[in-house]
């Protein structure tokens, strides 16, 4: 089996041409042909903001070299097992790194495993029951070559990926996006070397926003580039942990809502959801209004305080009603929709809302802006607006009697049903 891992490694240590195991690990790295940076102390904050594009991190949980213990008298010997002071500089260090990137970390390490284990769960760095970013192994473990193509290093770390969807799903993933990503630009640069300023001005001209359009091009053309994806079935499809109702929708609004604090100031687009309070008969409580006018539109303005939204009114459900003769059908997972409104679930920390077709509204920027919560996706985004569409189109039909579908009984000449 080919590794997952590919790219650029990193290894923290202070005794890398010291101790056998650790100069074993990046022995091992080497004969795999991958570049490896060393470090025999933890890197400050601003080289940790460059790791981004790294393939994993190696750290040693005991490192003498920790500034908290730089200034050691020369020949006093250091208290057995991390000092305080170093395991809270590896804490530290760990929560900006994984603030700052996603990225495997393995800590290989002489000390007890359970006691670093102790230490990462008292930070929440850790969880005994779950998939964990952080990966914990003895060094000694991990020297030696096996008789396989394969270190024993890189047979643990691959084991352990596949074990962890995440990061098995991200380094398959990241391969063929770093493929696109340099098959894109090359192409471009070949047909000419100037063709950003080329599109640049093609957007100005078009009176859009400039930057955006650069961007979703860029987007666009690298996944239409991207190999089809050959995610292994028999790793995701593997019984993990239950998972709770919660956490699924939490998911589910990841896979298609994106929140407000990461989106710009004045970044408007189809699909903006607003959340206003009111209050009802002295309860608290919430309308949504969802945008759907075309990006196009909405990018030709000088101003954007002048932009004009198209937004329908949404609801919440009572999902106590879901599949209740007042309520709303839901089958093999869809909502069962009419024609006059959309249901989207698992936004907004896990709610469903009703969209109203009928209730349109035209509402200006400057008077919603503050009351965005996020954005509503394509496909989902695009779907409503094909179907406003073909509500706004729609021709109307006579009602057919209940009784001539459901009925057993008969209507009287006024249409009245006489049941039994």
């Amino acid at each position: 089996m080919e590794t997952v891992f590919t790219g650029i490694a990193v290894v923290i240590d202070d005794e890398i041409g010291q101790d056998r195991a650790i100069d074993n690990l990046v022995s091992q790295i080497n004969k795999r042909r991958m570049p490896c940076l060393t470090y025999d102390q933890l890197p400050e904050t601003d080289v940790i903001h460059h790791f981004s594009g790294i393939s994993f991190i190696i750290l040693d949980w005991k490192l003498h070299n920790n500034n908290a213990v730089a200034d050691t008298t020369e020949g006093v010997r250091l208290p057995e097992g991390a000092s305080e002071a170093n395991i809270r500089e590896n804490i530290d260090f760990l929560k900006e790194l994984i603030k700052s990137c996603f990225v495997p970390i393995f800590i290989f390490t002489n000390e007890s495993k359970d006691d670093v284990i102790s230490k990462l769960k008292e930070h929440s760095l850790y969880h005994e029951n779950g998939c964990n970013r952080i990966f914990i192994k003895n060094k000694s473990e991990l020297s030696g070559e096996n008789n396989t193509a394969r270190s024993r290093l890189f047979k643990t770390i691959d084991e352990w990926a596949i074990r962890n969807p995440s990061i098995y799903v991200l380094k398959t993933w990241e391969k063929e996006y770093h493929k696109a990503k340099n098959k894109l630009f090359n192409e471009l640069f070949e047909i000419s070397p100037y063709w950003p300023k080329i599109l640049w001005k093609s957007f100005a001209d078009d009176g859009s926003n400039k930057s955006l359009e650069l961007g979703e091009m860029i987007t666009r053309n690298i996944y239409t580039r991207m190999s089809p994806f050959e995610f292994s079935d028999e790793i995701l499809k593997k019984r993990g942990p239950g998972i709770e109702k919660d956490a699924i929708r939490k998911v589910l609004e990841g896979e298609r809502f994106i929140r407000s604090d990461h989106l710009q100031a004045n970044d408007i687009g189809t699909g903006d959801i607003f959340k206003e309070e009111y209050v009802d008969n002295g309860s608290r409580k919430f309308r949504y209004y969802l945008n759907i006018r075309a990006q196009c539109d909405l990018l030709r303005s000088s101003s954007p305080d002048k932009i004009e939204l198209y937004c329908l009114k949404g609801r919440v459900i009572d999902e106590k009603t879901i599949n209740k003769k007042s309520g709303i059908p839901f089958m093999e997972g869809q909502f069962i929709e009419k024609v006059n409104h959309a249901i989207i679930g698992c936004i907004d920390d896990g709610i469903i809302i009703e969209f109203l077709f009928r209730d349109l509204k035209v509402k200006k920027w400057k008077d919603l802006k503050s009351t965005r919560i996020g954005r509503l996706l394509p496909p989902y985004i695009t779907r409503i607006q094909q179907r406003y569409a073909l509500y706004l189109q729609r021709q109307g039909l006579p009602r057919t009697p209940e009784v001539a579908v459901m009925g057993n009984g008969s209507s009287d000449s006024s249409g009245e049903t006489d049941r039994p």
